[in-house]
């Protein structure tokens, strides 16, 4: 029987290593497993609920984590407040308004004797110790909006002040009577009115820096006003002189009309005749003074119309323009644009043409076209609010501005817009017909500045910027300290110089002048992540961790404000509402501030807090908490004008927990040691001369030292000379006979 075999086929048999091995876990626990898979769509629907039921499982379990570790840890110690303020303003023409419950900001005195609180029609002074009011101003649709408050002299303060609709007032306290200054921009009817942004002035009040914009056009800039303190002062106190003698007399007339109502009638009674002539009566009272001559101003002292000097603007500074191209074709004709002068260049006068630049963009524009509808008007705008210093003199102003009657005084003063990367100088004490000056210095950074900050003296100022680092220069020697790089994945959002006597100085015993001190510059990048920075003239910067970035967003920082005669302590409000005492060195929470249950802390982003009485008080706005169902009027969440509020104070002197930083007392140390080149060379000579008599001490035991290390040097040549000798005679000794050899016959 034939048998067909196929050609070209082998029949080798599999080999050993292809046979895979059986699994040892090939089995199913789950019985369930053992059935046949759904058909659709009962399939999907199951595994849709599988997930379903997963992610909620890991919510419950990361909820459980929270809360045990919430339970295990450990709380700072919590305090309740002591007073609430819900005082309505004596003879008050709005009383439904006038209440501190009411408050819409608030800001403390230099001396920490009175707090200042905005009210929706007007402005109140508290007294911070007895928490009574002192005095109020008041006019009808005035609602502040924002307060700050410098010292003008003793006893005397300057405030300013923003409304809601943009007017900026000046007002003056002192001897307990509040004084409407200056209003700055008084609100026109036209389109073009003037509104401003932000007001803050030097700390002696010589200066004021008014950030104004166009409500028409949304063009901003920066005004720069000269203030007549002295002239104020003079002025404030020859209308409290005669305020006081017109309140003395009326109550010595008082007194008088008291006494005489006391007596019978017919004891005192005058003549019909004195009577009826118009003579003197015993009960007429005259309350006029004479006017007050203050130069311009001719006002009764009690009428309330006061005429000051206006302040005088000396600077307006614009925000710098883009960069545009130019028709030039060199290098030198570029740089013949360029004015002559300490300014290297602004970047307007560039070999950049106008149809270069319209290229890139729309390259940019063509990359990233699915990236533009994400992108929102105010992200577009380039130039927003500005950021000011008031500086004094130091080795950075320009040659020629040095004047030795404005030491400690504002010389100078510093700006950056946000968005750029350029810090500009501006002098002070320049005169010109146009006001609008070109800066004298323009410090360029590596990125974006994102927030600066100057010492109390403006010897130094710490810059911070969009990539994380902080720039520290030295403005009164003239030179940088360092740059030190915080944080790589957070900007920068604050920076606060602290007291140098948190730092440990160590002045050594070389040389004998004093020396600069070191301090801390304490950095809050936008993780709130706390870091302080170590600025010491002999060394370079050191980054210290203060407190890691939150976990969670409602942990997040909104105020981090120090204390002014306790340098160790800090105050910090988070996004959910809690106000803590914070150590500034160590991070760690001190105490915190709870309000009652029914209370909220009123808008925790923006919060209505500030310290008083030296930072022996705090003065906390707390709003009505919400009930289950109800819905805030306000997209913002914060409290509305309807809802009732409480102003509680907190008295921190009678905190346990708080009593060891106010028994540690911390010696001044200025940040300026300013020692002239006779100074030193006087300190080196009185420190020779202080060691005269030790170096006395030595040379006589120098002097008596030396007869016994001559004697000890003649020995040893001594005894050198005779060890030669005997080296000598010994080699003499040595020598042998010559013996000469006969020559052979």
């Amino acid at each position: 029987m034939p048998v067909y075999i196929r050609k070209n086929v082998s029949y080798t048999p599999p080999s050993l290593d292809k046979i895979q091995h059986e699994a040892e876990d090939d089995y199913n626990l789950d019985p369930e497993l053992q059935k046949d898979s759904l058909p659709q769509p009962y399939r999907m629907i199951d595994k849709t609920l599988i997930g379903l039921f997963d992610d909620t499982w890991e919510v419950i379990a990361k909820r459980e984590e929270e809360r045990v570790a919430e339970a295990n840890k450990v709380r700072p110690p919590a305090y309740k407040p002591s007073v609430q303020l819900n005082t309505a303003v004596p003879n008050s023409q709005h009383p439904e308004k006038q209440k501190l419950s009411y408050a819409t900001c608030i800001c403390n005195s230099g001396d920490g004797q009175f707090i200042f609180v905005g009210l929706p029609c007007g402005l109140v002074v508290v007294d911070s110790q007895t928490h009574g009011i002192v005095c109020n101003w008041e006019e009808d649709g005035a609602e502040m909006a924002s307060l700050k408050s410098y010292t003008l002299g003793p006893d005397t303060h300057m405030i300013t002040s923003i409304d809601d609709m943009g007017v900026a007032r000046l007002f003056a306290f002192t001897y307990n009577k509040l004084f409407l200054i200056k209003v700055l921009n008084p609100s026109p009817e036209s389109e073009n009115k003037l509104l401003v942004n932000k007001l803050e002035a030097s700390t002696c009040g010589d200066y004021m820096g008014v950030v104004m914009e166009n409500a028409g056009t949304h063009d901003m800039w920066l005004e720069v006003h000269k203030l007549p303190r002295d002239t104020w002062v003079s002025d404030l106190d020859t209308i409290v002189t005669a305020i006081k003698k017109k309140e003395e007399k009326e109550k010595r007339d008082e007194a008088m009309s008291e006494e005489t109502e006391s007596v019978a009638p017919s004891d005192v009674a005058p003549s019909k005749a004195e009577t009826e002539d118009g003579g003197p009566s015993a009960v007429s009272v005259t309350n006029s003074v004479p006017p007050i001559d203050t130069g311009d101003q001719s006002q009764d002292p009690l009428s309330g119309e006061y005429k000051f000097g206006a302040p005088q603007l000396i600077m307006k500074v614009k925000p710098p323009q883009p960069i545009t191209g130019v028709g030039v074709s060199s290098l030198q004709a570029a740089c013949g644009k360029v004015e002559a002068g300490e300014v290297v260049a602004t970047g307007n006068n560039v070999l950049f043409t106008a149809t270069h630049l319209e290229q890139r963009r729309s390259v940019f524009e063509h990359l990233h076209d699915n990236l533009a509808k994400y992108s929102t008007e105010e992200e577009t705008q380039i130039h927003q609010c500005p950021h000011f210093h008031f500086l004094c003199a130091g080795k950075m102003t320009p040659q020629g501005l040095e004047q030795a009657n404005l030491e400690g005084r504002p010389t100078v003063v510093a700006v950056w817009w946000p968005g750029t990367s350029n810090l500009l100088q501006y002098s002070l004490i320049k005169t010109a017909k146009d006001v609008e000056f070109k800066a004298d210095l323009v410090w360029p950074v590596t990125s974006k500045i994102t927030c600066s900050q100057v010492s109390m003296d403006t010897s130094l100022i710490a810059i911070g910027m969009e990539n994380g680092n902080v720039l520290i220069w030295d403005r009164y020697m003239g030179i940088s300290r360092g740059v030190v790089n915080v944080r790589d994945d957070s900007p920068v959002v604050q920076l606060l110089f602290l007291d140098p006597a948190l730092y440990p100085q160590n002045p050594g015993d070389w040389p004998p002048y004093p020396q600069p001190p070191s301090t801390y510059v304490l950095a809050r990048c936008a993780n709130s992540a706390l870091y302080t920075i170590t600025t010491s003239p002999h060394q370079t910067l050191q980054l210290n961790t203060v407190s890691l970035s939150v976990e969670k967003d409602d942990d997040g920082i909104t105020l981090l404000q120090p204390f002014d005669k306790h340098p160790d302590l800090m105050l910090v409000v988070t996004r959910d509402g809690s106000v803590q005492v914070r150590d500034c060195l160590q991070g760690n929470v001190v105490c915190q501030v709870n309000l009652p249950g029914s209370h909220e802390l009123t808008a925790p982003w923006e919060p209505i807090i500030t310290l008083g009485g030296q930072g022996q008080s705090l003065f906390v706005k707390g709003s009505e908490r919400l009930k289950a169902g109800e819905e805030s009027e306000d997209p913002l969440g914060g409290a509305t004008e309807s809802e009732e509020g409480l102003v509680f104070v907190y008295q921190l002197r009678s905190f346990p927990s708080l009593d060891k930083y106010w028994q540690t007392s911390r010696p001044h140390q200025p940040l300026t040691v300013h020692v002239t080149i006779d100074q030193r060379a006087q300190a080196i000579l009185s420190d020779r001369l202080s060691q005269q008599l030790m170096r006395k001490a030595r040379m006589q035991e120098r002097w008596a030292q030396m007869k016994d290390e001559i004697a000890n040097i003649h020995q040893l040549k001594e005894v050198a000379r005779m060890n030669a000798e005997k080296t000598q005679i010994v080699k003499f000794e040595r020598i042998p006979y010559p013996h000469y050899q006969l020559p052979l016959p």
